[in-house]
């Protein structure tokens, strides 16, 4: 790497680390006057405040975790043979079809929720762990098929057809042939599920109606209250969510294609 390009890297990696270092101090900064820079006093009170006084903590990082989990799974079970079929067949309407499902990111999320409330009151689904996981695949959605639509569309179906003229059936065919080569990006979107459902709020505090309690419904009344110490012990949690869920997605793909072993010279 030359010099200069090894210098940008480094002032991107403290410009996108900076934050965090930040969020961190403010954890445990007890005392921290302006102007200083570092606080005068640490303490973990606020950890204590959230962990041992707080006894909706423990049952909001579980219930978000649970929604992320099974938000993912949901996600990627209607993503996968989605994209496969956006990427690889060629239907009447495949244009309009590409763009709509991309609408859940360009409209503003207040509105699709507003309007998908009215039929989730219909149906009964409002305030239920079943009707938030809905709202939020519908926000999840976009990002795993636009992922698993590009993987297709490098991979193609060449090796599925070989091995349907080596005789192979459907079964054999996906979890031999198919789910191998696609497996990188189900991780990637995964990934991404996890982390943009565990930092929903308008879809949980809109569908969920307060009985689902997730860490983004304790942390957002502590900032609008201006307690930023507390709102940033919520945010570091959801912040080592998401780095846990990477590091557990690059470990997975590493033993999956035994990258483990792998020499590079």
């Amino acid at each position: 790497m030359k010099p200069i390009n090894r210098t940008i890297f480094y002032i991107c990696v403290c410009a996108s680390c900076a934050p965090l270092v930040l969020l961190v101090l403010l954890t445990i900064g007890a005392y921290w006057p302006y102007p200083s820079l570092l606080p005068k006093l640490f303490s973990l009170e606020y950890f204590r405040f959230i962990f041992i006084n707080n006894i909706q903590t423990l049952k909001a990082i579980i219930t978000s975790i649970l929604l992320a989990i099974f938000v993912t799974l949901l996600t990627l079970a209607i993503a996968i043979p989605a994209a496969k079929s956006l990427a690889l067949y060629n239907f009447k309407g495949k244009a309009l079809v590409k763009l709509l499902v991309l609408i859940p990111l360009v409209v503003p999320a207040v509105s699709v929720t507003t309007g998908i409330q009215i039929s989730m009151i219909r149906l009964g689904l409002t305030g239920t762990f079943a009707g938030v996981t809905l709202i939020q695949s519908v926000f999840t959605l976009p990002y795993a098929i636009r992922i698993m639509a590009n993987v297709f569309e490098i991979t193609g179906d060449k090796y599925e057809k070989q091995a349907a003229v080596l005789g192979a059936n459907g079964t054999l065919t996906f979890f031999k042939v198919t789910l191998p080569v696609i497996m990188p990006g189900i991780l990637s979107a995964a990934a991404i599920c996890f982390t943009v459902s565990i930092s929903q709020y308008i879809t949980t505090f809109l569908i969920g109606g307060g009985r689902i309690i997730t860490v983004t419904i304790l942390l957002i009344p502590y900032i609008q209250s201006g307690q930023v110490q507390v709102m940033a012990v919520y945010s570091v949690m959801l912040v080592a969510a998401s780095l846990l869920s990477l590091f557990f997605i690059e470990k997975t793909v590493r033993r999956f294609y035994n990258l483990e072993t792998v020499v590079f010279v």
